[in-house]
């Protein structure tokens, strides 16, 4: 117990609490004002104890204290506490797959107009690339890796934005962050597939979402919890992002672009409220264009 000391007069019960930590907890505001207290079990409860004398004093400073929690802001949740809509991570699996298996029914043809290739974006102006080349990939394990990352990050998105805003934003951080990887390659014979920068893109909208709800909170404002969801972000970033860029032909920089233009974009878009604010059409208009960008995309491909 805190304080195996004896007591020198009869003990007065102060709180009852279902778990221990609870009680310990209360026996430090105790244990704060140099009161010897005692706690014992009683059936399913821990019971907080202090010499009869110290009875009153200590109620308040209990009172005060509870009454300080309750008024503590929750911490932040990375994931709200609701149901997530799972039928859209359905969807988007199997039109990922569909393409897949039509990318390697058509051939090389696909891999020639829809590639992000630096030169053809910035020098031709073909900047539907930046959305076909999200629906490319190489090899089954490749497009394993996204979608198995993929979805789980949209799924920790969706609460965040809705269903529909949550594909088009990701479809968008992808393709601007492909643009962004182009420029970066500018005057280089660089080419770039695979739906990995939209990936990463929704992992910045999660850590833009993260960070605003603590920079919202007066609790949670300080350098080192801003300085948390990036860098827990940045360490997903590397873990899953990074590799050998010449042995398994990771593009390490189309990974960052779509995490640096993410986070913003979720900063921005829950510090909006967009979810609340955005009507239920709304929401459909942007699941329909989060499908239709790319399909317009490899219409003006093989104009």
């Amino acid at each position: 117990m805190p304080d195996s000391t004896d007591p020198h007069e009869p003990l007065a019960e102060v709180g009852r609490y279902p778990r221990l930590a609870e009680a310990r907890e209360r026996g430090l505001v105790v244990a704060a004002r140099d009161v010897p207290h005692w706690i014992e079990r009683e059936g399913d409860e821990w019971v907080l104890f202090v010499e009869e004398s110290e009875r009153d004093a200590i109620l308040e400073e209990l009172a005060a204290f509870e009454a300080e929690e309750r008024a503590r802001p929750p911490a932040p949740k990375f994931l709200p506490a609701e149901p997530i809509d799972t039928l859209s991570l359905y969807v988007a699996g199997w039109l990922m797959s569909a393409s897949f298996l039509a990318q390697h029914l058509a051939g090389p043809r696909w891999m020639e107009r829809g590639a992000a290739t630096s030169d053809a974006i910035l020098g031709k102006g073909e900047w539907w690339r930046t959305l076909t080349a999200l629906t490319l990939h190489g090899d089954v394990s490749h497009i394993a890796a996204n979608l198995a990352t993929g979805l789980l990050f949209a799924a920790f998105v969706i609460p965040h934005l809705g269903v529909g805003l949550t594909w088009l934003a990701i479809v968008l951080t992808g393709a601007l962050g492909n643009a962004a990887n182009a420029w970066g390659y500018r005057g280089e014979a660089h080419a770039s597939i695979g739906a990995s920068t939209a990936v990463f893109g929704a992992l910045g909208i999660l850590v833009g979402a993260e960070l605003f709800s603590r920079l919202a909170s007066p609790h949670t404002r300080s350098r080192w919890h801003l300085v948390l969801p990036i860098g827990a972000g940045l360490a997903l970033l590397a873990f899953l992002g990074v590799g050998d860029e010449h042995k398994n032909n990771v593009d390490i920089m189309a990974h960052l672009w779509g995490f640096v233009v993410g986070l913003p974009l979720g900063l921005v878009a829950v510090s909006l409220r967009v979810k609340d604010r955005a009507p239920r059409w709304a929401q459909r208009v942007a699941a329909v264009s989060a499908v239709a960008l790319p399909a317009l995309a490899w219409a003006l491909a093989f104009r």
